[in-house]
This record gives C-alpha cells, structure tokens and sequence, in this order.
C-alpha cells in the first residue's frame, strides 16, 4: 500500500478550512473528470457512517472510489477537528486521516493517505505515492482558496 501525506499552512481559520475541504460538492469542480455523490455532501452534516463515492470517468469509461466517513470530529469555537475516511471501491482502497489544527496566523490541514490501487503491483508503491501527493496537494490548495 502506498502511503503518502500533504500538510499546507493556510490564513484561513479551522472552521473555515475545514469546511471548505470537505464541501464535497467543491470536490466535483476542482477534481477533473469527477463527480461526488452522496447523502451528506456538506462539512457540518458528515458523520460516522456517512457514505459518499467520486466517480472518475471519460464517457462511459471510470471507475467509483467509495469512501465512508469511520470517525469524524468537527471544529468547535476554534479548535482543531478530524476525520479518518476509508475507501472500499472495487478499484482503490486504503484509509485517509483528514485533520485542520489551529496556528495563531490560521490553521494546518493535514492529509495522510494510505492508499491501494488494484492491479498495480506493490513496487509501484513509491510512483503511487508520488502522483497522489502531488495531484491530492492541488486538489486540497484549490479547495482552500475558494470561497
């Protein structure tokens, strides 16, 4: 399983940050060729349990990454929050650890992953590794600077 983690600084506060990281209706509009469905698409309704899937495709060719929410705790008056998230699709499983912490000029946002894509041979971990840092990195910076 590949594993890898982005960590960004931002101006924004906790709440503010994590609300717009897991607007997942935002992740539909950053993240090309994907579409976020689910039941509870907002930050504040999100709970353990709550099921959600991005459909990556080209036409009628794609694949669904099913994920649900294990634990979450959301921000209060200025504290920290997290949510751990699995992923139980066909094509890619693995865990991610989401967490925002506050810092005196904003907050931190913190994304740990581990991830599995199947068919790819674990030697291939470290290129895994690689294209998701970077492609999750930008995901997350372009969800943090949109209002």
């Amino acid at each position: 399983m590949a594993a890898f983690d982005v960590h960004l600084e931002t101006d924004l506060p906790p709440a503010e940050a994590w609300r717009r990281v897991l607007d997942l209706r935002a992740h539909s509009e950053v993240i090309p060729l994907t579409t976020v469905t689910g039941d509870h698409l907002e930050a504040a309704a999100l709970a353990p349990g709550s099921r959600f899937v991005a459909r990556t495709a080209l036409g009628p060719i794609g694949f669904d990454d099913v994920m649900v929410i294990d634990s979450i705790e959301q921000p209060v008056d200025g504290s920290g929050a997290r949510a751990r998230i699995h992923k139980e699709g066909k094509l890619i499983g693995g865990t991610i650890d989401f967490r925002v912490t506050p810092t005196t000029s904003g907050s931190t946002v913190d994304w740990v992953q581990q991830i599995s894509v199947r068919g790819v041979p674990r030697a291939a971990d470290p290129v895994v590794a690689r294209v998701a840092r970077t492609a999750y990195g930008k995901a997350l910076r372009d969800l943090l600077r949109r209002g």
